[in-house]
């Protein structure tokens, strides 16, 4: 199937058949259409979690090691990419909604192998991104009770997040509201407190002025070196904002929400990121050893602030169960999106009564226990690698989402339609090309680098032989009617 083909059955927002009647290609054995019922709150909060999450209180002191206060140049250059590819996303999007999301523009824009692959990279590291933060979770509360063990703790944690998945995609909504709302109203208390303690008003922390910004080899120590290779880390901490494209087609108005989201990115990258790392870098050294291991533990130790690492473990145990929550709901989603368009097993496109693909879903939650226990019981370094690999991957989806913009985009204005308001990408297609390359550059600094090489050239490889099987199902296996997608709303 070419991406231009015409299409031969119109679809409803959840990419799935017209709810009049069910698809005469429909597996058997559950329903066929996913709920749309999550309202704009819960996307609000599922775009905030995606964008926020345990990168940014520990993955960030690494980046600060790597980079020194030019930590805030890299993060700058990561959230300016951040925010073109969602209104890309956006843009792509509201005319045509679908929980298969950046995989159906793929489709769309260059064929079905691109769909093929762009679905099946971005799953396969889901399951493994669970098991990690199951892992990290359990390992938190092992800390703080001993008595269990690591492996109980994870299992039941992976058990929860499955129960709620499973319950309903207004479950998920609901746990993910009030989960990021912890992140949110910490991340808000610490850049306030951050700021009182800037301007000198706070007893006991005399003002730093820009002493720790110029002192300590000055504002770029490792150079723009060091801020490139920060980049990488940052492009890691922004994953999963591509979640909400995925959740709007489950919304109640689809439209509405991928509008506020994209709308409001600038404000929650600019403030939650920058504003909690330009706090870290003006009341401490960069260099400082308990900055690179924790930086917000740091910086609330420093502020004398009597249980930082409680307060921490608290938004550390919410940040991780928030990203197990959207990682379990996008990689079922993202399964059921590929069965559903005959690049994955029928049985995968299984829905329950309350709109759930519960089959991709157990199917994901069994991968993920499966590398918890081996990786619990029998830990090796190949896990560590091939986390590292699919964590690579999120550069391809990247590049996958603007080279796809590039041909819808101008497909679309070709016929007649304009984005919506609120979220084209600003001069089309200057800034999506800029984009496009910024990120091969990238991509190939990371190739460049001794330490990073090898997996990236991994997951280089992992891409090309998932796109080859793609164009192999293409030509060997055509699409059943009504496989298609819809054409874009006028």
């Amino acid at each position: 199937m070419k991406g231009n083909e015409a299409v031969t059955r119109p679809m409803g927002a959840s990419g799935t058949a017209g709810r009049d009647a069910p698809p005469a290609d429909a597996p058997a054995g559950g329903g066929t259409a996913l709920a749309q019922s999550l309202r704009g709150r819960h996307i609000t909060m599922i775009s905030i979690g995606g964008a926020v999450g345990a990168g940014l209180f520990v993955g960030s002191g690494v980046s600060i090691q790597q980079a020194g206060p030019g930590i805030l140049i890299a993060y700058a250059v990561t959230a300016a990419i951040v925010i073109l590819i969602m209104r890309m996303l956006a843009e792509m999007s509201m005319p045509r909604p679908d929980t298969g999301a950046f995989a159906v523009y793929g489709r769309l824009a260059f064929g079905r192998w691109a769909g093929f692959a762009s679905g099946w990279l971005y799953w396969v590291g889901w399951p493994l991104g669970l098991c990690v933060e199951a892992i990290a979770l359990a390992q938190i509360v092992h800390g703080r009770l001993p008595a269990l063990p690591v492996w109980l703790t994870a299992l039941a944690v992976v058990a929860l997040v499955s129960a709620v998945n499973l319950t309903s995609v207004r479950a998920y909504g609901e746990m993910e509201f009030w989960v990021v709302w912890i992140k949110v109203a910490v991340i808000a208390s610490f850049i306030a407190v951050g700021v009182v303690a800037v301007a000198g008003l706070l007893p006991g922390t005399p003002a730093p002025g820009v002493t720790n910004l110029v002192d300590h080899g000055g504002f770029l120590p490792m150079g723009l070196s060091g801020v490139v290779i920060a980049v990488s880390g940052a492009m890691f901490s922004f994953s999963g904002t591509e979640i909400v494209t995925i959740a709007a087609g489950e919304a109640q108005d689809a439209a509405a929400a991928i509008r506020t989201s994209t709308r409001t990115i600038l404000v929650r990258v600019t403030v939650f990121y920058l504003g909690s790392l330009a706090v870290i870098v003006l009341l401490l050294p960069w260099n400082s050893t308990a900055v690179g291991e924790s930086p917000f533990a740091a910086t609330l130790s420093h502020l004398g602030l009597d249980g930082a690492s409680t307060v921490l473990s608290v938004v550390l145990f919410a940040a991780l169960l928030s990203t197990m929550n959207s990682q379990l709901y996008a990689s079922s989603r993202m399964l059921f999106a590929l069965a559903r368009d005959h690049d994955a097993p029928a049985f995968l496109a299984r829905v329950s009564r309350g709109g759930v693909p519960y089959t991709a879903i157990l199917l994901t939650v069994a991968v993920a226990v499966l590398c918890l226990l081996l990786q619990v019981f029998h830990p090796t370094t190949a896990f560590s690698r091939l986390v590292n690999i699919t964590g690579d991957t999120v550069y391809i989806t990247w590049i996958g989402i603007a080279a796809s913009h590039l041909v819808l985009g101008r497909r679309d204005r070709a016929e007649g339609r304009r984005p919506a308001s609120g979220t084209g990408v600003w001069l089309f297609p200057w800034l999506t090309w800029a984009t496009l390359i910024a990120l091969v550059a990238l991509y190939a600094v990371m190739i460049s680098l001794p330490d990073a090489r090898e997996d990236a050239v991994l997951a280089l490889g992992f891409t090309v032989a998932t796109a080859l099987v793609g164009l192999w199902v293409q030509r060997n296996r055509p699409a059943e009617p009504g496989a298609g997608r819809r054409p874009a709303r006028p």
